[in-house]
């Protein structure tokens, strides 16, 4: 069971501008219960989502030559 409570979780996904039938909220619902522990993993230890490596992009480091 999602801590999440399913209004604050139809909340998030109206944010996200996807339209969903009401089925499709609530199966999605139900996976997200097993999300949340997994980011609170990650984001253990007062981690934000920029410390996360998909979100760091250093542009010096980058060389497009080499692709």
């Amino acid at each position: 069971m999602p801590k999440t409570s399913l209004q604050d979780f139809e909340a998030m996904v109206r944010r996200t501008g996807v339209i969903l039938t009401t089925a499709q909220t609530e199966h999605i619902y139900e996976g997200w219960g097993y999300i949340e522990p997994m980011l609170e993993r990650i984001r253990a230890h007062g981690r934000d989502r920029a410390a996360e490596p998909a979100h760091i992009f250093l542009p010096d480091v980058f060389d497009a030559e080499k692709l």
